[in-house]
C-alpha cells in the first residue's frame, strides 16, 4: 500500500505533466491562430476563404482541450489538498 507521501509525490508528477501539456497545447493554439490570421488576410485577395473548415474546427477543439486540461489540474489540486 502506498503512503500519503508517495501519493503526494505522484500527484505532483501528474501536475507537472498537466502543466507541460497545457503549455504545449497553448503554444499549438497560438500557432493555429496565426495560421488562421494569415489565411484570412490572404483570403481578401480571393473570392473564397482560404481557411479550411478543418482548421476552424481545430481551433475550436483546441480551446476545449485547454479547458479540459485546466479542469484536470484543478481536480488533482483539490484531491491533493484533501490528503
Amino acid at each position: 500500500m502506498a503512503s500519503v507521501e508517495q501519493v503526494h509525490t505522484a500527484l505532483n508528477q501528474v501536475q507537472d505533466h498537466l502543466r507541460t501539456a497545457y503549455q504545449q497545447v497553448s503554444h499549438a493554439q497560438q500557432r493555429l491562430n496565426e495560421a488562421v490570421a494569415i489565411l484570412t488576410a490572404a483570403s481578401r485577395l480571393h473570392p473564397r476563404s482560404l481557411v479550411p473548415p478543418e482548421l476552424s474546427r481545430a481551433c475550436e477543439h483546441i480551446g476545449e482541450q485547454l479547458s479540459l486540461i485546466t479542469s484536470g489540474m484543478e481536480a488533482v489540486e483539490r484531491f491533493a489538498g484533501r490528503l
